[in-house]
């Protein structure tokens, strides 16, 4: 009897034994997968955050890419005198990307994501043209879907013309230019035999200042260049209470604002921004945003107390993009290359004939004076057939620009930027001093 009850002892002891290892067992396992899942969820979050990081930088740069009215200005950023217009480029880039397909479209459109601004030209102060020369031996294969579209979309004018010289051409940019651009285009660079279409857009402006400058203010005097040197210039001199003039000063930067006459509902405006240290440097991080909030701060002379003293020299020049290389730079590669460029909506030639951008060309120039300011630019886009091819003090506040500034010339009302550019080296006081002896 008693070894049976110690039997039965026995295994009462190992059943609980058995019970309390499974017991721990199961605590175990439960832990691990707690520990497990409390990991996940922390590399869960982890993700979630980097992804959020991550898509933010996507966003950045994505805006810093599609800034594309400053991205010549830091990519020729030479030290040099530069003007050019994002708004030609654009139109141009928009007219050959209406021919386009594939994956070259699709290049061209991630450079141009912003919608462009018509404008109604005015006689003599503001032009905007869009033209399409081809060929006239090639004018049977041109889809007329896109040649329609240029009509209707930019109010392009087409042409027929024998390539047999640059006259044509050149005259019309020209007549489109108020005179301004002349000779853009060689003899060779058109007669080409291999040149199908040339692709062109032409625009200008020649406005008054709203109040214009007195030239019997107008002097040598100092400019102090980016490599320390220092130069006479022609600077012009104005005292102003006014409403049209504006400027902002922080401890980096001097920014000055003028308004040019109003013309038919269109209002422009010059603004100049004089970094205190390196222009060169400052221009590498110059962008829309920072234009913005630039104007956003910008103070109108009529709200300070004894108004602005301004002084800035006079300048004009011309410049010619590199507009090809800078294209392929910024991902516009296939338009360039004959074997892999897709312009199937502008042609329905159908023998194995490719056509292709051989050359992208883009020419500007500006005269700033006291009167006012002309500008004007030209792109031309040449394409080809690959089959035979190759603060208020007693006094007024001075805002004086004597060093290297960058400009816009903009669309008041649209923010539109018609030119932007650097000014090195303005005119000179001893080449022009001369034209000021009888003021």
């Amino acid at each position: 009897m008693e070894e049976n009850n110690q039997k039965v002892k026995v295994k009462l002891t190992t059943i609980i034994v058995l019970a309390i290892l499974i017991v721990i067992i199961v605590g175990i396992v439960i832990g691990i997968s707690n520990n497990n899942d409390s990991k996940n969820n922390i590399n869960t979050e982890q993700e979630k955050t980097a992804q959020n990081e991550n898509t933010q930088k996507d966003i950045e740069k994505e805006n810093e890419d599609s800034d594309l009215n400053f991205k010549f200005l830091k990519m020729e950023n030479k030290k040099e005198n530069i003007v050019y217009s994002p708004l030609s480029i654009k139109y141009a880039l928009n007219m050959l990307n209406d021919g386009a397909n594939g994956k070259t479209k699709t290049q061209i459109e991630n450079v141009i994501r912003e919608n462009l601004t018509k404008y109604d030209n005015i006689d003599n102060i503001l032009s905007l043209a869009n033209a399409l020369y081809i060929r006239d031996t090639y004018s049977q294969y041109v889809k007329d879907e896109y040649k329609n579209n240029l009509t209707n979309k930019y109010n392009a004018e087409i042409k027929y013309d024998a390539f047999k010289d640059a006259n044509n051409i050149n005259q019309w940019i020209e007549n489109k230019t108020f005179k301004q651009i002349k000779n853009m285009l060689l003899d060779d660079q058109v007669a080409n035999p291999d040149n199908e279409m040339i692709l062109i857009n032409a625009l200008a402006i020649d406005m008054e200042w709203k109040i214009k400058f007195d030239a019997q203010y107008t002097y040598g005097e100092a400019f102090y260049l980016e490599n320390g040197n220092i130069m006479q210039t022609t600077m012009m001199n104005r005292e102003t209470r006014t409403d049209d003039i504006s400027y902002y000063k922080d401890d980096n930067i001097t920014a000055l604002a003028m308004d040019l006459k109003e013309y038919n509902d269109t209002q422009m405006d010059f603004i100049a921004i004089m970094p205190n240290n390196n222009l060169s440097n400052y221009v590498e991080d110059f962008s829309t945003d920072k234009l913005n909030s630039i104007i956003n701060n910008l103070t109108p002379a009529s709200k300070t107390s004894y108004g602005l003293d301004i002084s800035i020299p006079r300048f004009s020049f011309d410049y010619k993009l590199n507009l090809k290389e800078d294209l392929k730079n910024m991902g516009i590669t296939d338009a360039f290359d004959e074997n892999l460029a897709d312009f199937s909506n502008m042609s329905n030639r159908t023998e194995e004939r490719n056509l292709y951008v051989s050359d992208a060309l883009h020419k500007a120039n500006i005269d700033f004076s006291e009167k006012g300011l002309k500008a004007s630019a030209a792109t031309v886009i040449i394409i080809q057939d690959a089959m035979t091819a190759i603060g208020d003090v007693n006094r007024p506040i001075e805002v004086k620009i004597d060093k290297p500034f960058v400009y816009v010339i903009r669309d008041k009302k649209t923010n539109e930027i018609w030119f932007v550019g650097t000014v090195y080296e303005p005119n000179s006081w001893e080449k022009d001093k001369k034209d000021y002896q009888y003021r």
